[in-house]
């Protein structure tokens, strides 16, 4: 008599493991080209696919409850005595015909090998143990295949994966970084596409791209995240293991004699000079303390942060307003370059800002500006204060203003003028890109460069 129990193989929780893993290794496969190129971020991806396992995940659970009554059936009558397990088979023999081929799963013939089994040899018990082998076996294949169709459906249904198989049978775009990022926003993007293109050409982008926060370049560069310096020192061990007497200028191991020639008004020159040419005596020690660059984990550009005023008004309406949008597109991949923040503030009646630290998390903010239709007045004034109220912040402190306007518009008012002269005393620069034909002079002579669009 078989003494294992016969169990249902398949589990939700196993089910769960291979539709996530099923579904990563298609994602991963279909855009591995894109991850090595940079077009997409592994991070990103694997975002991607959890939202759409998350969202998906309960319907294997409706598939799952798919083969419990005959599991239900099966177990019912795993234990029942030869007999009565024969009167089950005659019972239930239409439901088996009705489920089973006959090449499957002949129930006639294992109800006539009952029949005719003989109680004392034990035929009854081994006919029945056979039968219910078999009929797991099938019912197990049957619950598998079924799941993995589901499971297959599932990620077929995965819109990155139709997407990708809409590239590879020639209906694609660009296959570029913006592509990706605007891939929910398909129909921003065909309209950006063409201007975008010419921008990532265009040389005045080119050469704005390299001029902004280009002072900050020399200075020193600190980690984004702890904001420490990259020399540090590096005591290998304490100064305990003094070994003699040397010459050289560290203060920190002069003999007493040298603090003597220091203290005495007379002997302070030659002091000085001894240290200018490094010929003070010093203690000797086995151990050294030196200095030592580290390379950051988080490597950053020497380039500052930027904010970008971009005129909204109706008078920037039509061909203005796509070029306008798509310099705007070209300027804020630099965050991604060269992991920098940036704020656009939009200006027509008033002004309205966005903080851009990381354009693909951002790109739904931005994408939801480049959707909206430039209409209204023109008043940069606003937008001017909102940019000096940004630079009085420690994040945003010498950066980079670009302007992107018609500049058809009065000037400035004497007081905004003075807070304009005040941050560009603060080592900040105004750069700016001109879309109209008679704009005000006055804020292209704020720029330190502009360039006719």
């Amino acid at each position: 008599m078989r003494t294992e129990k016969r169990t249902r193989n398949i589990r939700l929780r196993d089910l769960k493991i291979i539709y996530s893993q099923e579904l990563k290794d298609r994602t991963f496969k279909a855009y591995e080209e894109d991850v090595s190129n940079g077009v997409v971020r592994q991070r990103e991806l694997e975002e991607k696919v959890l939202m759409y396992y998350r969202r998906t995940t309960p319907s294997l659970q409706e598939y799952y409850s798919r083969y419990t009554p005959e599991w239900e059936a099966f177990y019912s009558s795993e234990h029942l005595p030869d007999m009565a397990f024969l009167q089950y088979l005659k019972q239930m023999r239409g439901a088996f015909k009705k489920r089973y081929e006959l090449a499957e799963l002949n129930i006639d013939y294992y109800i006539s090998l009952l029949e005719n089994a003989s109680l004392w040899k034990g035929e009854g018990t081994r006919t029945k143990e056979f039968f219910l082998d078999k009929w797991h076996q099938l019912l197990t294949r049957k619950e598998y295949d079924y799941q993995y169709m589901h499971i297959n459906s599932l990620c077929e249904g995965f819109d990155l994966l139709i997407r990708k198989q809409g590239k590879e049978s020639g209906n694609k775009l660009l296959g570029s970084r913006m592509e990706w990022l605007f891939h929910n926003y398909p129909d921003l993007y065909r309209r950006i596409l063409p201007y975008e293109t010419v921008m990532k050409r265009n040389p005045a982008i080119q050469q704005l791209a390299r001029l902004l926060g280009k002072k900050h370049r020399d200075q020193q560069k600190y980690d984004s995240l702890s904001r420490v310096d990259k020399k540090r020192l590096i005591r290998h061990s304490p100064h305990s293991d003094i070994t003699g007497v040397t010459l050289g200028n560290d203060l920190n191991s002069l003999l007493p004699i040298e603090y003597c020639y220091l203290a005495d008004d007379a002997l302070r020159a030659v002091f000085m000079e001894r240290y200018a040419e490094k010929r003070l005596q010093l203690f000797d020690y086995q151990s050294k303390v030196t200095e030592q660059v580290k390379d950051d984990k988080h490597k950053v550009s020497g380039q500052g942060p930027y904010i970008i005023c971009v005129d909204t008004s109706g008078s920037m309406q039509g061909d203005r307003e796509i070029l306008s949008k798509s310099a705007i597109l070209a300027i804020a991949q630099l965050t991604e370059k060269t992991h920098r923040k940036c704020y656009v503030i939009n200006f027509s009646d008033e002004a309205v800002s966005l903080l851009i630290e990381d354009l693909g998390r951002d790109m739904p903010k931005l994408a939801e500006f480049l959707n909206k239709r430039f209409d209204g007045g023109t008043d940069i004034e606003p937008a001017l204060r909102e940019a000096a109220h940004i630079i009085n912040g420690n994040d945003f402190r010498e950066s980079d203003i670009v302007l992107i306007s018609d500049f058809e518009m009065p000037p400035l008012s004497r007081d905004l003028m003075e807070q304009v002269k005040v941050i560009k005393r603060r080592k900040t620069s105004f750069f700016g890109l001109v879309f109209g034909n008679k704009p005000e002079m006055e804020y292209l002579n704020l720029c330190e460069r502009y360039w006719e669009m």
